[in-house]
């Protein structure tokens, strides 16, 4: 896909993406536990650094925001738990659950370190 992204680009053309990820050099059980609780199938094995060089994109920037998703983590359990009579009405009680229960388990990883979140930026050569 992020070849067929940067077919997209003029050159120098810049490609710019949040993504949700087990960071590289976990051992294979921390990274096995991460993968488990990824939301959207979002773990991949190869590092996003190494995925944009190979798509040929070049001057690759990382911006860490790991901090400000755990904090967009908590504050939706919070809200959610303050509308939680609502919300069960709304969806019903197995969606609620399941709900909470995934964004407490991302919570759980972001502080284990098995979940990042940052964004990613490459450019493409002239």
């Amino acid at each position: 896909m992020l070849r067929a992204c940067k077919d997209l680009l003029r050159p120098g053309g810049r490609m710019a993406f949040y993504t949700i990820f087990a960071p590289s050099g976990l051992r294979s059980e921390a990274y096995d536990a991460g993968r488990s609780i990824a939301p959207w199938g979002s773990v991949y094995p190869r590092d996003y650094r190494e995925m944009l060089r190979a798509a040929a994109f070049v001057d690759i920037e990382e911006v860490d925001s790991t901090a400000e998703y755990l904090h967009t983590l908590r504050a939706w359990i919070a809200a959610r738990k303050r509308r939680a009579r609502a919300l069960r009405r709304a969806i019903g009680e197995a969606e609620f659950t399941r709900i909470i229960t995934e964004n407490e388990q991302a919570v759980a990883a972001v502080q284990a370190g098995v979940r990042r979140r940052s964004l990613f930026v490459g450019r493409i050569g002239p």
